[in-house]
């Protein structure tokens, strides 16, 4: 008999085999219908698969002992900005074969097709698999989700890499699903939120550039990881200076300019986290000709380009984030400033894409 194990042993393998071959090659339609034969065999009206916290729950049974394939199915779906996929009654071969050609195509979104429904489960509030299909952002649940998640590792040195997996696919699964990015960008609310909510609108931002550019799910995944955790060194920094309302004096300034090392080492730990997020945590206020901080002793290193995409995002969060010591910035004189940096803080190709996409949002809004 069927089991769950079975069925998400077969769409892998089907998938697997895709991306390693094509949908043309021979074993592809054989393992596509088998796929359609596991399905079919558990299927009634609906049959649901979801990411929750660590979990593969296939109709509200956590999947054990399925090795893997269930490991690299959940993989899978937070790079492609989905957390949850219903498959519905009346599903056809057609249909399977264009899923599993779009789960093994990194180019490729998942969408919903006729009697396949994809999107993000929306863990933060969700109440008996209460679901957002269209990725709607809940901005003060994810707020909160961040400050637990940095709060936990404050107090026990771990940080929450599953609640973090989840925030990012709902960004990823919210830019793929609506063009004014500018919508999911958060106010800070109280001087005690800034950093929660800044390393939030630092990932929506910079996956946002990444989605602009091309780059693949997978690529949108592990920047928009990279990105929460930029200013993770700061959790090693002193309280009364990060907690400062005025301006910083040198010595308080020197102690600031160690978070991105104090990031960087932390992360390197980390095994569960994109291998980007500690390159990012050390480069992203390292500018574009290497002017900035870490001081570096090899003079023939290069910033990595997304290093250079978080830093663009960082910069214009930071000046359209209200602070105690100063007012927001509109959005054209924090431009005006971008480019005056062109070259020299920012990438001048990628700074060109960032403005021209932020003014094609603003017109289409």
């Amino acid at each position: 008999m069927t089991s769950a194990k079975d069925l998400i042993s077969s769409i892998m393998i089907a998938i697997s085999n895709c991306a390693l071959y094509s949908k043309e090659h021979e074993a592809f339609d054989a393992l596509a219908k088998k796929t359609l034969s596991s399905l079919n065999t558990l299927l009634k009206e609906k049959l649901e698969i979801m990411v929750l916290d660590s979990e593969l729950v296939v109709d509200n049974a956590p999947l054990r002992d399925a090795g893997l394939h269930k490991t690299n199915i959940m993989k899978r779906m937070k790079r492609k900005g989905i957390s949850r996929v219903d498959f519905l009654e009346g599903i056809g071969l057609s249909e399977i074969k264009q899923f599993i050609v779009d789960m093994a195509s990194p180019g490729k979104s998942i969408k919903s097709y006729p009697h396949i429904k994809a999107g993000a489960v929306d863990v933060l509030n969700a109440q008996d698999g209460e679901e957002t299909e269209n990725g709607e952002n809940d901005a003060e649940d994810l707020i909160e989700n961040i400050q637990s998640i940095f709060h936990s590792a404050s107090d026990s040195g771990k940080m929450n890499i599953a609640r973090l997996d989840e925030v990012v696919v709902k960004f990823i699964s919210a830019i793929k699903n609506e063009a004014n990015v500018l919508k999911y960008l958060s106010p800070v609310k109280s001087f005690s939120e800034y950093t929660y909510t800044h390393a939030s609108n630092v990932s929506v931002l910079s996956v946002f550039q990444a989605e602009t550019l091309g780059l693949n799910d997978d690529l949108l995944y592990d920047i928009g990881i990279a990105a929460i955790l930029h200013d993770a060194g700061k959790l090693f920094v002193s309280k009364e200076v990060l907690d400062k309302k005025g301006r910083l004096d040198e010595q308080e300034f020197n102690e600031i300019k160690k978070h991105p090392s104090f990031g960087a080492a932390y992360l390197a730990k980390m095994d569960d986290i994109p291998r980007l997020a500690p390159v990012v945590a050390f480069e992203h206020h390292l500018k574009y000709n290497l002017s900035g901080y870490p001081v570096l002793q090899d003079s023939d290193r290069t910033q990595h380009i997304c290093s250079q995409i978080v830093a663009i995002s960082d910069f214009f969060d930071a000046l359209r984030s209200r602070r105690p010591y100063r007012e927001s910035m509109e959005i054209k004189d924090i431009f005006v400033l971008m480019q005056k940096g062109s070259g020299t803080d920012f990438n001048p190709i990628l700074l060109d894409n960032f403005i021209g996409s932020i003014d094609r949002t603003l017109s289409d809004s």
